[in-house]
């Protein structure tokens, strides 16, 4: 049996930004997240002094497939388990 699976990198990186307040502070965030890369979390601050930071978690977006093989279906869901690399998450799997 052959089992497919998606995964994504789950290495994330962070990003910061400083405005007046919460709305411009996104706003910059935004600004700054590269193609292919998702906003997952933006988290605000405001320190004495009245600026705002902004804290953000992005995270890249792309999916590979991998594939694989064993005599029955747990047998391959935990092959492919197994070829999932430390710095990814397993998606989903999908019976070919």
């Amino acid at each position: 049996m052959k089992v497919r699976g998606l995964i994504q990198t789950s290495q994330t990186r962070e990003l910061d930004a400083e405005a007046d307040d919460a709305e411009s502070a996104r706003a910059l965030i935004e600004e700054q997240v590269p193609e292919g890369f998702d906003l997952l979390q933006v988290h605000n601050a405001m320190p004495r002094g009245g600026r705002v930071i902004a804290k953000a978690i992005i995270r890249q977006s792309a999916v590979e497939e991998i594939e694989a093989e064993g005599p029955d279906y747990a047998t391959a869901r935990d092959a492919l388990r197994a070829a999932v690399p430390a710095t990814h998450r397993l998606l989903t799997i999908v019976v070919d």
